[in-house]
């Protein structure tokens, strides 16, 4: 079976993930808000001023108030009951007071009953109170007298509509009702016809005794029957073996201790066997049986003891004695006269068989006209009972429904309209519109408004607020430091020992440390390029801060400024421009001649030299390669910085020799578009990109908290030893 397989930390990773996603969209909408605070108060002012001014300008209002109060309803069930309306009957009592067709009726009838008041607009609503079936009607209207008129004639136009249309509702359930009581009293009329001719045509009472006395008559017939094919059976199995039969019968009379003796001669009392009945009454016999029956047991009971004295005269004479020759020739005799009698007895047998077959005959003729005798009083009594059923039930509906239709028209009589007038019309008072509920609206819909522009104008401003939206936006890119932003006015001045803007200070030093313990695969970078995507992201101010980091270090440095075009570098350190990296490059000079040393020890400056032409063409000479070298060998570093890379060429074609380039973003100022493209064409030139700072971040952010903690480790120097105290904290970093 397949698993998912997960490595370990990917479910961490994700979390981790989402959770700087969300805090990037948090951080972002909480510097759009700090610094666009004054656009929602412009919109919410807007949103009171136009609140006000719809106030002031509406002109004056008179309103009255009516009331009405809604009841119940019938409901027709099997009985007619009360009962309270359900919210569709009340959302029609609102529609229809307010619709266009009561309101022209009132104006109807308040020009004819009062044609010397002039018209004027009214506006209706209604209201229901909650948990209640009471209306409020509100009118509305710039003429205090029309307006409680109007309003009087709209609830007399309501009530009167109501009474019409409950009129037209009640003519049109009667005519319903009626109809169907006469359909109903036409059924059981017709029901009642057919019970009547059934029952003419049939006498009920003979129609039924006759069917208990066929069904009786019929019962006996069936049992005659069974007796009679049961003792046709018993004879043929007599038939097939006279002897087994005769046994039987002789088993049966010895039994009930009337066999016939031997030594009398006479056979003993038997019973007749089942089949036998006519036959015993046409020939006389004992115990039922016939002649034939009798003179076979007698002729079996002396065969019998014929046998046994045969038998004894065998143990004391031979078998040509003369007495066992007589009895010998004696039991011949009988067993040849039983032979006779058992052909006698079979006879008798057949004829008897042959008569209950013919009585059998009889008795299934006589069952099957009795069948249809009892079928057919049957079927009549059924038709008679269906047609009392129906005519009953027809009786009962047409009774109900008679009834039913008394009630109706009894509530019809008495009955007043659902919904009544509680409260006319109050006279008009002026309508003083409470500012409160009018002034919120404004302010939260203007706010509100001010809120969605904010956000589609952050929707299509891609410029980075925050570490958390960068990483974000760019999750492949290592950010090597933040450089907080600063609030004095004018160009920032370079970093000094024992600098008091702690957190600008240790900023920096956090950028040393991740470049001298990075994990750069390989060799550290010795020459490093630090540029940005345009123009004014303070590449020139974080550049010199940096050389003057790793000078305060220990490290030897030279910061060299390679924007020939617009570098400034010289002139933060108040040095002069000129002889510089331009004149090196075209040969003019060497470029140790050109270096400057500044103020920070172990820093030397190579400024930008005088502005010339062909720039990208000096930078991609051999020169260059040979500058590059030499400046490797003497310092521990060397820190350039360039032009931006969408601006000239000079960048792109100068950073894939040096060992490293740093990458300038500044916060709230540069566009992502901007620098991922910048980001894609240094990497399309095999740039080794080794980091990002970015710029100017807020210290206000919680992401930059723990900056904060840099002036706990601050020492402030003491007087006349600054010089030996320069860098109290950065052999910590």
């Amino acid at each position: 079976m397949e698993q998912n397989l997960t490595l370990p930390g990917t479910a961490q990773s994700s979390t981790l993930s989402r959770i700087h996603e969300a805090s990037a969209k948090f951080q972002r909408y909480k510097i759009l808000l700090r610094r666009r605070w004054w656009f929602l108060l412009l919109t919410a002012s807007i949103g009171v001023c136009v609140q006000a001014l719809r106030i002031t300008g509406r002109p004056q209002e008179f309103r009255s108030l009516a009331k009405l109060v809604a009841g119940g309803q019938l409901a027709f069930n099997d009985n007619l009951t009360w009962r309270e309306q359900q919210a569709d009957f009340y959302g029609t009592i609102i529609e229809t007071i307010e619709s266009a067709e009561m309101k022209r009726r009132a104006l109807e009838r308040v020009r004819a009953l009062n044609p010397d008041v002039k018209d004027s607009d009214v506006e209706i609503r209604v209201a229901q109170t909650k948990g209640s079936a009471i209306f409020n009607i509100l009118a509305t209207g710039s003429e205090p007298k029309y307006t409680k008129i109007f309003l009087d004639a709209l609830l007399d136009e309501f009530i009167s509509f109501r009474q019409s249309i409950r009129e037209q509702a009640q003519g049109k359930v009667l005519q319903q009702f009626l109809s169907e009581v006469v359909n109903k009293q036409k059924i059981m009329d017709e029901c009642l016809d057919r019970l009547t001719k059934f029952k003419a045509a049939n006498n009920i009472l003979t129609i039924t005794n006759g069917n208990n006395l066929a069904a009786q008559y019929l019962g006996n017939l069936e049992a005659q029957r069974v007796a009679q094919r049961t003792a046709l059976e018993d004879l043929k199995l007599a038939i097939a073996n006279v002897n087994a039969a005769m046994e039987a019968r002789e088993r049966m009379l010895n039994a009930a201790g009337a066999a016939p003796s031997a030594a009398g001669g006479k056979g003993g009392e038997s019973m007749q066997p089942s089949g036998t009945i006519k036959e015993a009454e046409t020939s006389p016999g004992r115990n039922g049986m016939t002649m034939a029956e009798q003179d076979y047991l007698r002729t079996k009971s002396k065969i019998t003891e014929l046998k046994t004295k045969l038998d004894s005269l065998l143990i004391q004479f031979k078998q040509q004695h003369p007495m066992v020759q007589d009895v010998s020739e004696e039991l011949a005799a009988q067993k040849a006269l039983l032979t006779s009698y058992a052909e006698q007895i079979q006879q008798e047998m057949h004829t008897q068989m042959a008569d209950i077959q013919r009585r059998v005959q009889v008795l299934d003729a006589q069952i099957l006209e009795k069948q249809k005798e009892a079928l057919d009083l049957g079927g009549k009594i059924a038709e008679h009972e269906k047609l009392e059923k129906a005519a009953e039930s027809a009786k009962m509906t047409y009774d109900k429904l008679f009834e039913k239709v008394e009630a109706i028209q009894s509530v019809f009589n008495t009955q007043a309209d659902f919904v009544a007038i509680q409260e006319r019309a109050i006279p008009a008072y002026e309508n003083v519109e409470d500012w409160v509920m009018p002034i919120v609206v404004g302010l939260v819909g203007g706010m509100g408004l001010g809120i969605v522009i904010l956000l589609l104008f952050d929707r299509l401003d891609d410029r980075m607020n925050s570490f958390s939206e960068f990483q974000t936006l760019f999750p492949g890119e290592a950010v090597l430091g933040q450089v907080p932003e600063q609030r004095n006015r004018g160009d920032v001045a370079l970093l000094r020992p024992n600098d008091d803007r702690h957190l600008y200070a240790e900023a920096f030093r956090n950028i040393r440390s991740s470049i001298l313990f990075k994990n750069w695969q390989g060799k550290p970078p010795k020459t490093i390029l630090i540029t940005s995507a345009v123009p004014n992201e303070g590449k020139t101010t974080v550049t010199s801060n940096l050389a003057v980091t790793m000078a305060l270090a220990g490290a030897r440095v030279l910061l060299a400024d390679c924007d020939l075009r617009r570098g400034g570098v010289s002139e933060l350190f108040k040095l002069p421009s000129t002889p510089g990296l331009s004149e090196a490059l075209r040969g003019k000079l060497h470029w140790r001649d050109a270096v400057q040393e500044t103020s920070t020890r172990n820093l030397d400056l190579l400024a930008r030299g005088d502005v010339f032409d062909q720039t990208s063409e000096m930078l991609l000479s051999k020169t260059a390669e040979e500058m590059l070298r030499e400046m490797g060998e003497e310092y521990d570093y060397v820190i350039f910085d360039s032009a931006p890379v969408l601006v000239a060429d000079d960048t792109a074609s100068f950073a894939p020799k040096l060992d490293s380039v740093l990458f300038v973003v500044r916060m709230s100022s540069t566009m992502a578009r901007l620098s991922g493209k910048a980001l894609d064409l240094l990497y399309e030139r095999q740039v080794n990109i080794g980091g990002v700072i970015l710029n100017r971040s807020s210290s206000n952010l919680k992401e930059y908290t723990y900056y904060n903690y840099a002036s706990y480790y601050y020492a402030p120097s003491k007087a006349g030893n600054s010089q030996q105290t320069a860098e109290p904290a950065a052999a910590k970093s």
